[in-house]
């Protein structure tokens, strides 16, 4: 999502709208909504909104100077406006009484996965409240920085947040971890912290993590986890995984694995390689390197082969971003690897592969380059 769309600031009275503009330029970012309520009695009959000047005529308010396309005024009732942008926003702040905004946003509402963010502050700019999608969506950070911004007091009622613990969700959203059956796994998981049930929690990797509430495991208590001969360990419905192994150690019921994006991929191929030898190469590698598939974050090769289609379809099938480089970002580094001068005549530079998963991973290779019959894939890991 661009800049331009990813905070809505919505007003209906003045000093809503003096906060919004405040708000607004502490955020350095945001687009703000002034929805004019029918009768509105603060109506005066010049305005100033920001920069931007108003003046009444024949009950409406005409922009007489405009010096911001950041700011709207909205000739709409707020129940008929926001859902014409509830879905275009990341985060969505009202300022207005939150019984306003929760009549106005229930018929809206699907799940805490697909929402936006939803903050909702008093024209005063006393509370700053996280009303929806506080850990997924990212309302509960957001209102955490706006009151820092305005110098008032943030209100966030999750219940790992408030008694202090960690959460499924919140390390899923930080690695853009994969988990089998995600809402049921985060729901279950999130609930057992909260009521006080020990979840087992084993980092098989480097990765900076809130433990927060999870009993944290060694390599040794995953090699024992059925085994009854550790009363501590063998008290554990679940543990948690974070892993981006596509197979591990040890196997049990009680895991849930959860695997962070963090593998990237350069790419080399011959002109109009088949899909499915493309698809089935890397099934290989990644076998061959116990890489799980969900673990990758994005792909990248030289600008020749931007319309490569197997390595587009490649990058569809994982659902992950192909990125594009070229011969001179690439001439860079690709004297650090192994050379082809065949490549080179052909291309203009030396290797491709190598290079493009260094330049996605900055420099952190894991896996150099490897051969499937007119196919080449190297990787690194990108650092969280």
């Amino acid at each position: 999502m661009n800049t331009e769309n990813n905070i809505a600031i919505v007003c209906i009275t003045d000093n809503g709208k003096n906060l919004a503009v405040k708000i607004q330029k502490k955020l350095k970012e945001g687009k703000i909504y002034f929805v004019k309520k029918k009768n509105n009695e603060e109506s005066q009959e010049v305005c100033n909104i920001g920069n931007d000047t108003y003046t009444m005529k024949n009950d409406k308010l005409e922009l007489t100077q405009q010096n911001s396309k950041n700011i709207i005024r909205i000739e709409q009732k707020l129940k008929d406006f926001i859902p014409t942008i509830f879905n275009k926003y990341r985060y969505i702040v009202f300022i207005m009484a939150t019984g306003i905004v929760v009549r106005t946003i229930a018929p809206l509402i699907q799940s805490k996965f697909q929402d936006p963010a939803v903050i909702v502050t008093d024209e005063k700019g006393k509370n700053v409240i996280s009303l929806l999608s506080g850990h997924m969506g990212g309302a509960n950070e957001m209102a955490l920085y706006i009151s820092h911004l305005i110098e008032s007091n943030p209100v966030i009622t999750t219940a790992t947040d408030v008694n202090n613990k960690s959460s499924l969700d919140m390390i899923a959203k930080r690695f853009d971890g994969y988990i089998e059956n995600f809402r049921d796994n985060v729901l279950k998981v999130n609930s057992m912290i909260v009521n006080n049930k020990p979840v087992g929690l084993f980092i098989d990797g480097d990765y900076d993590i809130d433990t927060r509430g999870f009993t944290i495991l060694k390599y040794e208590d995953m090699l024992n986890l059925d085994k009854k001969n550790n009363e501590e360990i063998n008290d554990l419905e679940t543990v948690v995984v974070i892993s981006n192994k596509q197979k591990l150690d040890f196997e049990s019921k009680k895991i849930i694995k959860l695997v962070p994006k963090d593998i990237v991929l350069g790419v080399g191929c011959k002109k109009n390689i088949d899909n499915k030898h493309m698809k089935d190469s890397l099934r290989e590698f990644l076998y061959i390197n116990n890489i799980d598939k969900n673990a990758i974050k994005a792909i990248g090769s030289i600008e020749i082969k931007k319309d490569e289609q197997a390595i587009i379809d490649l990058a569809n099938y994982l659902g992950v971003p192909f990125k594009i480089f070229t011969v001179e970002e690439i001439a860079q580094v690709d004297y650090l690897y192994s050379k082809s001068e065949w490549v080179k005549k052909n291309v203009g530079v030396y290797s491709v592969a190598e290079p493009c998963a260094h330049l996605l991973s900055e420099g952190n290779m894991i896996i150099e380059k490897q051969k499937f019959k007119g196919i080449t894939f190297s990787a690194g890991r990108v650092n969280k």
